[in-house]
C-alpha cells in the first residue's frame, strides 16, 4: 500500500473543489421551453410567454396533421390581444413584420403578422417562426411577456397538433427558461 502523500491529496481535493464551484456557478446562454397542444376545430390557438428577465425569445411553431395547401399565420402582441379567436383574414392584405412591429404589419385588435406559411402539396406539416426580445441589458432582471397566436386561414373545422417551442437566449448574463401558457 503506498504511503499517504499530502501534496497529491490536497492537489486532487483542490481540483475537485474548483470543478464543483464551476459547476454550481455555471450559467446557461440558452434555455428552452415547449408545449404540445391540440388546436381546436376553430383553427386558433393563443399562447402567453413570460420571461423573468431580459432575454431574446426564438419562437418556433410546428403544425402537424395539416391539410396540404392549408395556410397558417403567426401573430404577435406584446399584450394579450383585445380580440381573440378565429376571424376572417387575408394574409396578403398585410405585410409581414421583418423586425419591429409597426403599422405595416398590424392586424387591428389581434396583434402583428410575423409569419405566414402554407403546407406543401405533398406535406402534412408546416413551421412558423418569430423572434422577439426584451433586450434592455441595463434592466436585465426586469420581466417581459409576449403573446403569440397561431391561426389557420381556412375554416375547416379540423383539429391540428401544435408544437410550440421557445428558446430563450441570454442578453447579458444568462437565460432563464420562459413560462408558456396555452390561453385558448
Amino acid at each position: 500500500m503506498p504511503a499517504f502523500q499530502p501534496r497529491s491529496f490536497f492537489a486532487s481535493a483542490a481540483i475537485v473543489a474548483v470543478t464543483s464551484l464551476a459547476a454550481v456557478g455555471c450559467v446557461e446562454d440558452r434555455a428552452n421551453s415547449f408545449m404540445d397542444v391540440t388546436m381546436h376545430a376553430d383553427g386558433y390557438a393563443l399562447f402567453a410567454v413570460d420571461n423573468s428577465r431580459q432575454q431574446r425569445n426564438d419562437v418556433t411553431v410546428t403544425i402537424r396533421d395539416a391539410d396540404p395547401g392549408a395556410t397558417y399565420v403567426l401573430l404577435y402582441s406584446s399584450r394579450a390581444p383585445s380580440n381573440v379567436g378565429w376571424f376572417l383574414f387575408d394574409p396578403g392584405s398585410t405585410s409581414r413584420c421583418g423586425g419591429d412591429p409597426g403599422p405595416h404589419c398590424e392586424v387591428s385588435g389581434f396583434g402583428h403578422l410575423v409569419d405566414v406559411a402554407t403546407v406543401p402539396d405533398n406535406g402534412s406539416s408546416v413551421t412558423l417562426r418569430d423572434e422577439r426580445c426584451g433586450c434592455d441589458a441595463d434592466r436585465e432582471s426586469s420581466s417581459w411577456s409576449g403573446h403569440w397566436a397561431v391561426m389557420r386561414i381556412e375554416r375547416t373545422n379540423r383539429t391540428n397538433q401544435l408544437h410550440f417551442d421557445v428558446e430563450a437566449i441570454k442578453v447579458k448574463n444568462h437565460a432563464v427558461e420562459p413560462e408558456i401558457d396555452h390561453l385558448q
